[in-house]
């Protein structure tokens, strides 16, 4: 049996979460968008996120996170297991998108672009001095909050609570954390075994 797992991240500072792309003279690096240039972060990265996070803390505690639990619901690497298969993760992560009525009211008000921030960065030498040819326009998103759904998670308390220590070691999200870029915090909004649509 399975469920569909709704959360949110809520950020409590800029952040950039990066498409790789530039964005001409207007910036360095640009930060993920969907086709109504509204913010996004792909399932793929948030996979990411929170295998490290079960990783990292299965490493220093193997009893709030698993390792049945990793292999489970994002799959076991063969190559860092030293096994000759690969084993596919049972979940499936949505990608993290603003709440369709926010969405909605900025498309119709046309206030995407006020979502978005540029801000210069530059290397500074042993001197204190700017190195030569650093100067960096990164792009950021301005705080807001995100929602995504985890789809086909394991039916299991055991299982949830250590997803749960997963979100909960997740603090920052994306470039410059160091700078304090991408504060964040991510939360269980609700559980739904029917697997019903998003609709928040």
């Amino acid at each position: 049996m399975s469920q569909r797992i709704i959360y949110k991240i809520d950020f409590y500072s800029y952040w950039h979460t990066g498409s790789g792309l530039a964005g001409s003279t207007y910036a360095d690096a640009i930060v993920n968008k969907n086709e109504q240039n509204l913010p996004v972060i792909p399932g793929k990265t948030i996979k990411g996120l929170l295998r490290d996070a079960a990783q990292q803390i299965h490493y220093f505690d193997d009893k709030l996170v698993t390792q049945d639990f990793i292999q489970n619901v994002f799959g076991a690497d063969s190559e860092k297991q030293g096994v000759d298969y690969k084993k596919e993760g049972k979940a499936f992560f949505s990608n993290a998108e603003l709440s369709k009525s926010l969405s909605n009211s900025i498309i119709e008000k046309k206030y995407d672009n006020e979502l978005y921030k540029v801000l210069p960065s530059t290397q500074i030498d042993e001197n204190g001095q700017a190195k030569d040819g650093s100067l960096r326009q990164l792009e950021v998103t301005i705080p807001l909050t995100l929602y995504g759904a985890i789809e086909h998670f394991p039916e299991s308390e055991t299982y949830l609570e250590q997803l749960e220590n997963c979100f909960a070691f997740i603090k920052q999200i994306g470039l410059n954390r160091n700078r304090g870029l991408g504060k964040c915090k991510f939360s269980i909004l609700k559980i739904n075994k029917k697997h019903e649509a998003l609709s928040i």
